[in-house]
């Protein structure tokens, strides 16, 4: 019966675990993913339980059968829990009219999220707080020693926990979907509630068994054996603390190597969870063999504050050896957490086993021992929680937070020392280990390190692509701030920055690069070349500023709200756009709050929506994806306003792509996907959008200098071009979509990221554009929208656009660059195929005379003179760029094409027989030009031979 007993708490700790998660996933829908709203909810989630501690403190050593007791608070929790489930989003959509007004007020906001996430988790919370102390009571009755029943409970219970999270993260909700893994837990509930009600018939009445047990038993230690109680009471409480506090900060020191996914927040949870399991079994077994081993508690505590040091430097030297690729694989996580989290998760184990034991000599009755410190517990680790986020990190950043936290368990080493009759030998050894630890504790880790692993990826990452003479990108500025860690890196060229990257934790977020520029802020040109009139424009996540600043450049916008999640990364945009921060133009407001709550609050209605939030597979975006969230934008769209949004198709399983197309064309009938620049995409969709507009409204973008000037830099030199971006209209995507059920807020995994198994399919589909040509020639939509004159216009820019995508994808060559030049008036695309950008050029313009005469300028003007058909500077410029170290090659295969443009083929032929004649014809290197495709279109285009 024991060993049912245990199996049973098991199974109701898995399911506890899969209610938790489902909750909090749920409440993110009801209350928003903000850290005040998550933070809250967990809050609300703790005190709830904490108060079924006491309610079983109080109550739960009266006569009866406890047994019978649990059974019905099973039933208390699989009800409730599933209800819960199913209400929490409904609650949120219910409450939006009162949450509604207090947007403004932060403070009155949060009070009354609290409120409501505590009414809300009030009756399932309690009822899992009080099933410990209940079956403790049970079990304790019939053994003699009250801290191995509840190491062993506890520890089996948490094993149950370990089994749950991972169930529902890896199997049961992308198989049931969220409610239905709700119902498989409130199945379990109740099935274990029947189950143990049988066997409470079968148990007696516990009284009576314990005053068996304790007349056949050796009497019990006398009170004040471990000293008063509330030096264990106040252990208990800063164990608690600690760990919560540790839990934080262990997650954002792990996700400066490793990506942030929903998987990755379930394995770091489990190995804290499997190591608190372990902690209570290793306890419990302890206890069994020396029940005087309370007396090495001391020990335990200081051997946490080593091992937070400890396990701290081992996490530096794994990162060390990390190399430039994102950690995404569940295996390779779990081999960094186990170090950093397992050894101090089990000594907390060990410890919560140990202070309830030495408590029960005080308390006596198992259930009033065990609500007493678990309550005490539970509320500590609460309040642990809360200070790493809101005080530890913001002030003391990760490092010194851990520090602090190991010099708090170092206390409480002190405290059980010297106020409780500890071992003193042993503590005093272990107290000497732990001040040595944190004497050499390891700072530098996180600057000499962590963060030099993204400063690694994103130089792997930018070399191949980076301007000829671009630096090594280096740290700019870093905030550890409440919700992330915000790192921007600066990308240095000819001495001066020339772009920054924003890095949220281990996964770049957004840069200011022309690439990133083009595809973001064509979410603003798009729609008002075809929308009549947009005055108000939202913004759900910033980024680094891109989008906001093609907004605050419209001169048509009157109002524009920017709403992203991080109060850290709208700070740090006055680091980018020094002098011409967007956040600072007068028509912006700004909300810190969840994108999706916020639309779900908020009475406004705009003409232009747009979003680039972070990737779709990271924890928590998949609820800016959802067939609910885009729906959610709609009904937030005046009359004919248009939702530009991101679809970045390289970070999405295919299946991914095609369920949020699904979903997008749901919501808006007449959805719409088009380019932005290679694999970043725009979905397109409009509330009744109608026109055209005329030929004037269209192209009036064009026909502002300051604007033209960026629209030329990012390869939009012409309205025309705008059409040339077009993929595909509803009909297209319905096709797309075909087969594949749209993501949706009860089916999140939907959303998955991409693998190998992915093929070509999906993306040759996606950028035939020469079939994407015909398909915009048939479009009712581009019918609808676009002037007739700019229809026909665009059509011969298809075959530029096909060019840029061989580019993004590193397929140009020579030959594209040759039939730019001769078949349009283009210059940017051309510059971009010989790899330089406007950007660079801007760089080159602002240097001293003699940088710009350096061979790193000279060969980026010799580019830029080629791009605006001067031939003969061109081929000047490169000559002065020979020396170009790395380049030479290059660098003269462009000279010889410049004179060739320019007529002159004859110079072009003597110059190469020379060159032929210096470095030997029979070189490697020659005859390895000889085969390049480059020398083989110059002598089939110009005549240009190698001999």
């Amino acid at each position: 019966m024991v060993i049912l007993l245990h199996l049973v708490f098991f199974a109701s700790g898995l399911s506890a675990l899969v209610f938790e998660t489902l909750w909090f996933r749920q409440a993110g829908l009801a209350f928003g993913n903000s850290v005040w709203a998550s933070s809250l909810v967990l809050s609300s989630f703790m005190a709830g339980s904490a108060i079924g501690n006491l309610i079983a403190a109080r109550i739960g050593d009266r006569p009866g059968r406890p047994l019978r007791a649990y059974a019905g608070l099973e039933v208390i929790v699989g009800v409730s829990g599933a209800l819960l489930v199913y209400a929490l989003p409904h609650a949120g959509v219910a409450l939006a009219p009162a949450f509604g007004p207090l947007l403004e007020l932060p403070l009155l906001l949060n009070a009354t999220r609290v409120a409501t996430a505590f009414g809300l988790l009030m009756i399932p919370s309690a009822a899992m707080g009080m099933t410990l102390p209940f079956f403790t009571r049970a079990l304790s009755a019939s053994h003699p020693s009250f801290g191995v029943v509840l190491g062993r409970l506890y520890g089996w219970n948490t094993l149950g926990a370990v089994a749950g999270v991972l169930a529902t993260e890896f199997l049961l909700v992308a198989r049931l979907g969220v409610r239905g893994t709700a119902l498989g837990a409130a199945t379990v509930n109740l099935v274990l509630a029947v189950a143990v009600a049988s066997l409470g018939g079968l148990q007696p009445d516990p009284e009576p068994a314990r005053a068996r047990a304790t007349s056949a038993r050796p009497p019990a230690r006398k009170p004040g054996t471990w000293g008063p109680a509330w030096p264990w009471l106040t252990v208990a409480g800063i164990s608690g603390f600690c760990l919560l506090a540790l839990e934080v900060l262990w997650f954002r020191v792990l996700l400066m190597v490793v990506h942030g996914h929903s998987e990755a927040f379930a394995i770091m949870l489990a190995v804290v969870l499997a190591g608190i399991a372990c902690g209570g079994i290793l306890g419990a077994a302890w206890l069994r063999r020396a029940p005087a081993a309370v007396s090495r508690t001391a020990s335990l505590a200081f051997l946490s504050a080593l091992l937070v040091s400890a396990s701290y430097y081992g996490l530096g030297l794994m990162g060390a050896r990390l190399d430039a690729a994102l950690v995404t694989a569940p295996l390779e996580i779990a081999r960094l957490a186990i170090p950093l989290m397992l050894p101090v998760s089990t000594l907390s184990g060990v410890l919560f086993t140990f202070t309830a034991s030495a408590l029960k000599e005080r308390y006596q009755q198992a259930s009033t021992t065990t609500g007493w410190v678990v309550c005490i517990n539970t509320l500590g680790g609460a309040l642990g929680s809360l200070a790493a986020g809101f005080l530890l990190l913001p002030l003391l950043g990760m490092e010194r937070s851990l520090f602090a936290v190991a010099l708090v368990y170092a206390a409480v080493g002190a405290l059980l020392l010297f106020a409780t009759p500890a071992a003193r030998p042993s503590g005093y050894v272990c107290g000497t280990l732990a001040v040595a630890a944190l004497a050499a504790f390891p700072f530098g880790t996180m600057r000499d390190v962590l963060l030099q692993v993204p400063l690694k990826r994103l130089s792997a990452q930018w070399g191949p692509r980076a301007p000829l003479g671009s630096g090594s990108p280096e740290i700019a500025a870093v905030r550890e701030g409440t919700t992330d860690t915000v790192t921007y890196f600066r990308v240095p060229f000819l001495g001066r920055p020339l772009f920054h990257v924003l890095w949220n934790n281990a996964v770049p977020m957004a840069d200011t690069e022309w690439e990133s520029r083009r595809y973001m802020k064509e979410y603003v040109y798009w729609p008002l070349a075809v929308h009549p009139g947009p005055r108000r424009a939202l913004l759900i996540a910033y980024g680094v500023g891109n989008t906001a600043q093609a907004l605050t450049e419209s001169r048509t916008l009157a109002s524009i709200d920017v709403v992203d999640i991080s109060k850290d990364v709208l700070d740090m945009s006055r680091f980018v756009h020094a002098g011409a921060d967007p956040l600072q133009d007068p028509r912006v407001r700004v909300h810190v709050e969840d994108g999706r709550f916020f639309l779900q609050t908020t009475k406004e209605r705009y003409d232009l929506i747009t979003s680039e939030p972070p990737p779709p597979a990271s924890a928590g975006v998949v609820n800016l994806y959802t067939l609910e969230y885009f729906r959610l934008l709609r009904e937030h769209l005046n009359e004919g306003g248009v939702v530009a949004y991101w679809l970045p198709i390289h970070a999405l399983s295919d299946r991914a792509t095609q369920s949020i197309v699904g979903a997008f064309c749901q919501a808006f009938v007449d959805c719409s996907l088009w380019h932005g620049i290679g694999s970043e995409l725009m979905l397109v969709g409009t509330q009744g959008l109608r026109g055209p507009v005329s030929d004037e409204h269209f192209a009036r973008q064009w026909r502002d200098p300051a604007a033209l000037d960026e629209l030329s830099r990012l390869g939009l030199e012409r309205p025309e071009q705008l059409g040339a971006l077009f993929i595909g209209d509803a009909e297209f995507l319905a096709q797309i979509a075909a087969g594949t059920d749209p993501v949706v807020d009860d089916f999140p995994k939907r959303v998955a990221r991409r693998s190998a198994a992915d093929g070509d399919h999906l993306i040759n589909a996606l950028f035939d554009v020469s079939a994407a040509r015909g398909r915009f020639q048939r479009s009712a939509l581009i019918a609808r929208l676009w002037p007739r004159r700019y229809i026909d216009a665009s059509l011969p820019y298809f075959d530029v656009q096909a060019r840029i995508n061989a580019y993004s994808f590193g397929r140009s060559s020579i030959e594209d660059v040759h039939d730019l030049l001769t078949q349009t008036d283009l210059r940017t695309p051309i510059e971009w195929l010989l790899g330089s950008n406007g950007d660079a050029g801007r760089v080159v313009d602002a240097v001293t005379p003699e940088v710009r005469a350096t061979p790193v300028a000279q060969y980026h003007l010799g580019i830029r003179f080629l791009a605006d058909r001067r031939y003969d500077d061109a081929a000047t410029a490169f000559a002065r760029a020979a020396t170009l170290q790395g380049a030479g090659s290059q660098v003269f295969g462009l000279q010889m094409f410049a004179l060739a443009m320019a007529g002159r083929t004859a110079e072009a032929q003597q110059a190469v027989h020379a060159r032929i004649a210096r470095i030997g014809g029979s070189s490697p290197q020659l005859r390895a030009e000889e085969q390049s495709p480059f020398w083989r279109f110059m002598r089939l285009t110009f005549g240009i031979e190698r001999r």
